[in-house]
């Protein structure tokens, strides 16, 4: 069986939907059906999709009960397909678009390595409002070859931006994770998650490219600029934990462990790296999360050294070369 699930939420897309279904039914391998969920858009996104859907039967448009949020929208459409009978899925924006090969090179790399749980592209660029590319999105840790624990925790730290998410995912990995509680970085913890049941490789054969939304739909934005942000960002740093926890007992039984503790610690560490430029008062909202969960509190108490340490790295690594003179090259 190869027969896939292609996913898409969907609101407010009728500037490039079309182009980007085009990019689908085009492609290379055949058998997919394109399940969209039209989440009660307020421009012409259900027209275009009822036209489309009058054409092509692999075309099928779902509507949830009620509008929902972009997670419950995700969720609605991965309960979906999970009662489907598919090979695997893959999750697509309604402005991105593809290569005509994805599918079939993502397939044919699932069939080939049955210990692979997610194939994606390594050439995934980020693109503008006129198709214009502004960015190569990098890979993260291709996963499969360490302790399943280390795996999540090195896939979780190289997760810079998340490709893997896009990826072609093996259906029978997808059903066994679970996206939780929304919190800020919920989506690498998805993958991360996926990181235990199978390795997560990037392939050369073909090219997706990925239309970076719009500032109002920033969830970071939206959820930390408010006056309470620092107990908001408090309560997403304790579902986080308790997320991550959950991973690590899947990887040990439950039993305590160096590695255990080293991907708490671990944890903290990259909550804070990534993400406390975005509260409103970084202090206070470790102050916050301490009272909130004081089992913690001696692991964040040791973090923000190490994690600016890393950052430090980070910024080393990635700095432009400097010219004879002493300054830094454009970027190209």
């Amino acid at each position: 069986m190869s027969k896939i699930a292609v996913f898409m939420p969907v609101y407010n897309e009728e500037a490039y939907l079309a182009k980007t279904i085009s990019t689908i039914l085009t492609q290379d391998h055949t058998d997919f059906d394109l399940l969209v969920s039209e989440n009660y858009s307020i421009d012409g996104t259900l027209d275009i999709l009822r036209d489309l859907e009058a054409k092509d039967s692999r075309i099928k448009v779902l509507r949830p009960e009620k509008k929902l949020n972009s997670y419950g929208n995700f969720c609605f459409l991965v309960d979906h397909l999970n009662r489907g009978d598919y090979f695997a899925s893959m999750m697509l924006g309604g402005h991105d678009l593809l290569s005509n090969n994805v599918l079939s090179s993502s397939v044919k790399h699932l069939k080939e390595k049955p210990s692979c749980a997610i194939a994606y592209q390594r050439n995934s660029f980020e693109i503008d409002e006129q198709d214009n590319i502004t960015r190569r999105w990098p890979v993260c840790h291709e996963s499969g070859y360490m302790n399943a624990t280390f795996d999540a925790i090195l896939t979780l730290i190289t997760l810079m931006y998340n490709t893997p998410i896009f990826g072609l995912w093996r259906q029978s990995v997808r059903q066994r994770v679970m996206f939780r509680h929304p919190c800020v970085g919920g989506d690498h913890l998805y993958v991360a998650e996926a990181a235990i049941h199978g390795s997560i490789t990037p392939i050369d054969d073909a090219q997706v490219y990925l239309r970076r939304a719009p500032p109002s739909a920033n969830y970071l934005e939206k959820h930390f600029t408010a006056a309470s942000g620092d107990e908001a960002a408090a309560r997403d740093m304790y579902v986080q934990l308790m997320w991550l926890s959950d991973i690590i007992d899947q990887t040990t039984h439950g039993q305590p462990s160096i590695a255990q503790e080293l991907f708490r610690i671990s944890a903290v560490s990259l909550y804070l790296l990534r993400y406390n430029h975005h509260f409103v008062t970084f202090e206070s909202t470790l102050n916050a999360f301490v009272a909130q969960e004081a089992g913690f509190s001696t692991i964040v108490q040791g973090q923000i050294a190490l994690g600016g340490m890393i950052k430090d790295l980070l910024k080393a690594k990635t700095q432009p070369p400097a010219t004879p003179d002493g300054s830094l090259h454009p970027p190209q």
